[in-house]
């Protein structure tokens, strides 16, 4: 295909957009899948606290949507990820991390 061709991006209206509040990436020999999760509470009375005190007492992980991925797309995307970050913290300064937690098994899939 010729780089020469314009390209027109169009976004329908009925195009969901959300916020991923944790995403899990697992791979196999085919390919990569990212896993994009919202997060909400269970809650429930906690009458010790207070007759109408409602605490979590679960958190639920909603899959919102799977990318799969072939390993060169992934390294394509990780690149651009990249530079996009190394161009956002030129701007606008070091993004700090929270401390991570390290896993406790070998599997190979792991939450962000």
């Amino acid at each position: 295909m010729s780089r020469n061709i314009p390209m027109k991006v169009e976004r329908k209206a009925d195009v969901p957009s959300f916020y991923a509040e944790s995403i899990q990436m697992v791979h196999s020999v085919a390919g990569f899948k990212m896993i994009i999760f919202k997060d909400k509470a269970e809650y429930k009375n906690e009458p010790s606290v207070g007759p109408d005190v409602l605490m979590p007492r679960s958190i639920i992980k909603e899959i919102i949507t799977e990318v799969n991925f072939s390993p060169q797309q992934l390294k394509i995307l990780a690149k651009i990820i990249a530079e996009q970050l190394k161009a956002f913290e030129s701007r606008f300064g070091e993004i700090s991390l929270p401390e991570q937690i390290k896993k406790q098994d070998n599997t190979t899939a792991s939450f962000v």
